[in-house]
């Protein structure tokens, strides 16, 4: 079991293919509790919090070092993974749900 720093490499092993998947995730990293397949641990630093991100059935963790490590995975996964504008993953997966189309 290893801690991976690389989003995409991370992404990747857990396959991340649904907008409920992507949701999923986003929920679990904001809130650090259990959504769906993904659980988000958070531990107390000397300069402030660390983050891991484990999925079911992957045994590696994404590591994410700091606050600011967070608010850049996020991002990501709204730049890559959604059409959300200006990156608010909430309000594109709200407004997916009010039109019947989360796949």
């Amino acid at each position: 079991m290893a801690n991976i720093t690389e989003f995409q490499e991370w992404l990747d092993m857990v396959s991340v293919k649904t907008d409920e998947e992507v949701y999923n995730l986003y929920d679990s990293v904001t809130n650090f509790e259990q959504s769906g397949a993904f659980y988000t641990h958070k531990e107390v630093t000397n300069d402030g919090y660390q983050y891991f991100i484990s999925a079911e059935g992957v045994l590696d963790k994404l590591f994410l070092d700091s606050d600011q490590t967070k608010f850049d995975f996020i991002e990501y996964l709204a730049q890559n993974y959604t059409d959300a504008e200006e990156g608010d993953v909430q309000k594109w997966y709200n407004l997916k749900k009010e039109v019947g189309r989360v796949d």
